[in-house]
């Protein structure tokens, strides 16, 4: 009777134990899916942009797990973050048929300013927030047009944190909040009538 009740117990335990002592990934690879019907925003300015960015975050990496220790694990992302908004943001701009021009005076600046998850470990769960700002600003000729956008995100979940879950929720974050800008109406009559 000794043995038919703790060794299940003992390889649950053990199984258990191994679950825990496995290795925190140190990069993450996110990969926005901005799925924008093109000409859903037709631009007719003749002006053509330069579009620049800025990575202008004060943490640089992307996921923050914290436990009861309060010990930080720090998660990178795998490419640039700043790139692949610029990339996402100047292909849906084109699409919508704005002109794009390496040397032009018209100046669409994106800067990214906060993209970090913040992990906090518990004994049986996991709390996440997720935080993502960027801001778009517009310039020519001493005017300028400066927008924030932002999408913020909680939710928690059982047993320790799971990268590729908090990657895949951030993945949708970062998705919703590039469609935001591309739809935003205030920031395309801005561009437009600039």
């Amino acid at each position: 009777m000794f043995n038919a009740f703790f060794k299940p117990l003992l390889i649950i335990t053990s199984l258990l134990t191994l679950i825990s002592c496995t290795s925190t990934p140190s990069y993450t690879n996110i990969m926005p899916e901005l799925n924008i019907e093109k000409g859903a925003y037709t631009f007719t300015n003749s002006q053509p942009w330069k579009i620049n960015s800025q990575d202008e975050r004060v943490a640089r990496h992307l996921i923050e797990i914290v436990d009861g220790d309060n010990v930080a694990q720090l998660i990178n992302e795998q490419q640039s973050l700043r790139l692949l908004i610029e990339k996402s943001l100047t292909q849906a701009w084109l699409d919508n048929k704005l002109k794009i021009d390496h040397t032009s005076n018209y100046k669409i600046d994106i800067k990214l300013v906060k993209a970090l998850a913040t992990v906090t470990e518990n004994t049986a769960s996991y709390d996440v927030s997720s935080q993502m700002m960027v801001k778009i600003a517009l310039t020519h000729q001493g005017k300028s047009f400066i927008k924030l956008f932002r999408a913020n995100k909680q939710w928690d979940a059982a047993f320790s944190a799971n990268i590729a879950d908090i990657t895949k929720r951030m993945n949708k974050q970062l998705s919703l909040l590039l469609k935001q800008i591309v739809e935003d109406q205030e920031l395309n009559e801005q561009m437009q009538a600039f």
